[in-house]
This record gives structure tokens, C-alpha cells and sequence, in this order.
């Protein structure tokens, strides 16, 4: 997070203030001009939306036992709202989204320790209320490009969200009861649910341990919150218990010194670097493996970097469209295989090394790097305090 406004404010933030200032009658390109002559949405219905929603949200956490009190879901709401604009900066240039679903589980750990259920709630309403709004923005940015009228971009992506609400929330329910063994490691068809078991093991951390046992005073790791309470402590805590919690102080100053490199030499590579996308390079591990993080430096390798320097102009016009044509094929070619090849043979198989290879490493049996030996039962400290 310190990282995402550092660099937001230092490259973006005349931009920001002027865009605050700016209406669409302001803007002087081209699609700018042919959108004005529909009607634009009125800032009411994005107000009506959001307080409809927020007194819904509200009812349910009171409710239902989440021992999710009201001023900790309006913070997280806070905190999807402040973390909208420097990540939508560093989408816009990258291409990347920048996860910070750790830092909110930290806050809700030490807000609400031992509650996992809320520390569940409470990430998921700041990280999903940025990832929606992000998500959104970008649909109106299409649409924008695209000359469709705004009000009616907003009524379609409202109908979308309620009907994705009944159907995600059907589906989840109807596979939950009717799939056998769904979400369990030896699941027959491959339902294993990564993403659901990280989500589930981080609550349990987060909320249930919580981080007073890792990151306060006396812990094996420090975390910002004791810089809040007094900076000469947190700096002695570092030196005294683990070097790791200097990383906070590194992710907000790291990007000035390449922010002042890139201006003194503007054509050179310093402008290329981006700290938050750097650090967030790694945060899809778990549930990534080895293989996923191996066949993206491979092929961007490949398209980036020797295509880019060697065809060029290839590059320029195929490169993106490729990209794209590659996603919607993997997408018709799994309903395909599924719908005439899978469901009417029952299950066809097609048996060649392609298929198979990657059964042979360690990441396709499940087994890990480094093997625990009775010499050594378990990993990382012997102790925590």
C-alpha cells in the first residue's frame, strides 16, 4: 500500500488534481466530444447505489454471527474507497492489479483478534469494493471508446451484478452439495479449490492467530503498527528481532529514488521500473506454482523481449491481438472438448506426453521442495515467543 501511493504521488499527482477539476465538456479528444451528446450519469445514481448497498451489507453482518462490528465495516469501506486511485493508476500503466488482501487481513487481525469470520468479511469488503470499482471503471472506459451511451452502461452493469449475484451464489451452492468430494485433494475431476483453501488458511492466520503473535513488540517480526506508536521503537525492534519488517519502510521509499533517476534521465531504463508491481510480482504464491511462474517468464520472454527487439513491426500489430485471440480460444476450446468430446464418450481421455509431463515434477504430484525427516519434523523457527 505505501508503495502504491508513494508512486502515485510522486509521477500522478498533478494528473489526479487536475482530473478532479475536469468534466467531460473539458476534455479535448475526440471521443471526449462525440460521448457529449448523451446525457451523462448523474452523480445521485452512483450515490443511491452505494448508500442501497452499504445499509444491505450492514443488515446482513448484524444479523448474521459475524462478530463484525458496524465502525470495522465502514472502515474497510474507507479503505476500498482511498485505495481506488493509486491503484487505478498503476492498472492504467501496467496492466497490473496489485493485490493487498494480506494488509487488510493484517488490519482486521489486530482490530479483531481471534474473529476470524469477520476478518474474512472485512477483507473481502476492501479488497473486492477496490477490485469492483477498478473492474467498473474499466467497463466505462470501453464503453467510453466504444460511443456507448453512459446511462445505459450503468443500467446494464447493474442488472449484470445482480444477475452474476444469483448465479455465482446458485452455482457455489448447487456444486457444494452435489459434487463428490468437491474441494478436497484427492477430488476425482480436479476440484480442488486452490483459491478457496488459501482464502480459508489466511482467515484462520489472520483472524484466528492473528498477528499479535508474529508481527508486535517482542514477536519474531515487527509490523507498522508499532511505527505509528513511536518510530525510535520501531526502528530498535527491527534491529533487535528481524530484519523483514524493514520492508515496510523499503516499499515507501523505494519508488522516489527511481522517480528522481527517471527525470534526470528521461530515455533511460529507470523509467521502466515500477516498485509496487516489482514487490507484487510474487503475492500469487500460493496458490501459483512453480510451473505458472515458469510459463509467463518463458512466453513473455519469447513476445516481449526477442520478438519485440527482432520483429518489431510483427509486434506492433499482432502482439496484443494474439494475446487476446490465445484467451478466447483456451475459452471455446475447453467448451468444446467438454460439450462434444468429454460429456457425450463419458470422459475421453487422449494419452501423449503433452498431457502427461507434467505429472512427473513436484508441483503435479503435490509434494513439496524439501521433505520433513525425523532429524527435522518440523520447518522454519524451533521457538515463537
Amino acid at each position: 500500500m505505501f508503495s502504491d501511493h508513494c508512486i502515485t504521488t510522486v509521477w500522478s499527482r498533478k494528473d489526479i488534481v487536475r482530473r478532479f477539476k475536469l468534466t467531460l465538456k473539458d476534455e479535448r479528444d475526440v471521443h471526449s466530444r462525440m460521448m457529449q451528446i448523451y446525457p451523462e450519469v448523474s452523480q445521485w445514481w452512483y450515490l443511491a447505489v452505494g448508500v442501497i448497498s452499504l445499509i444491505f451489507t450492514l443488515v446482513a453482518i448484524e444479523i448474521h454471527p459475524t462478530k463484525l462490528p458496524i465502525w470495522a465495516a465502514l472502515i474497510a469501506v474507507a479503505l476500498a474507497a482511498i485505495l481506488v486511485i493509486p491503484l487505478a493508476m498503476i492498472q492504467a500503466v501496467t496492466n497490473q492489479t496489485i493485490p493487498l488482501q494480506v494488509l487488510h487481513e493484517l488490519i482486521a487481525g489486530y482490530m479483531l483478534p481471534g474473529r476470524p469470520i469477520a476478518n474474512a468479511i472485512f477483507k473481502t469488503m476492501a479488497f473486492t469494493g477496490t477490485s469492483t470499482a477498478l473492474t467498473f471503471a474499466s467497463d466505462l472506459k470501453l464503453g467510453h471508446y466504444m460511443k456507448v451511451p453512459p446511462r445505459m452502461m450503468f443500467s446494464v452493469q447493474m442488472v449484470a451484478v445482480i444477475i452474476a449475484c444469483i448465479v455465482t451464489t446458485s452455482v457455489n451452492a448447487w456444486m457444494m452439495d452435489n459434487v463428490e468430494d468437491i474441494c478436497s485433494p484427492e477430488q476425482a475431476n480436479g476440484f480442488v479449490c486452490p483459491g478457496t483453501t488459501l482464502f480459508s488458511t489466511a482467515t484462520v492466520i489472520w483472524g484466528g492467530i492473528g498477528p499479535q503473535r508474529m508481527f508486535s513488540p517482542g514477536s519474531r517480526y515487527v509490523s507498522i503498527v508499532v511505527l505509528w506508536m513511536n518510530f525510535v521503537a520501531y526502528l530498535s525492534s527491527c534491529y533487535r528481532y528481524a530484519p523483514l519488517c524493514w520492508f515496510f519502510l523499503v516499499g515507501a521509499v523505494l519508488p522516489v529514488p527511481f522517480y528522481v533517476l527517471a527525470r534526470r534521465y528521461p530515455l533511460s531504463w529507470y523509467r521502466y521500473v515500477n516498485i509496487p508491481v516489482f514487490f507484487a510480482g510474487v503475492t500469487a504464491i500460493p496458490p501459483a506454482t512453480g510451473v505458472n511462474y515458469a510459463s509467463w517468464a518463458i512466453v513473455g520472454f519469447i513476445f516481449n523481449y526477442a520478438i519485440r527487439k527482432y520483429h518489431e513491426r510483427w509486434w506492433t500489430r499482432y502482439n496484443y491481438v494474439l494475446a487476446a485471440g490465445l484467451d478466447a480460444g483456451v475459452a471455446l476450446a475447453l467448451v468444446a472438448m467438454f460439450l462434444f468430446v468429454a460429456l457425450p464418450t463419458g470422459g475421453a481421455e487422449l494419452e501423449w506426453w503433452g498431457n502427461t509431463v507434467w505429472l512427473n515434477t513436484l508441483d503435479g504430484a503435490g509434494l513439496p521442495l524439501k521433505m520433513l525427516t525425523d532429524e527435522q519434523p518440523t520447518f522454519g523457527p524451533t521457538e515463537w515467543s
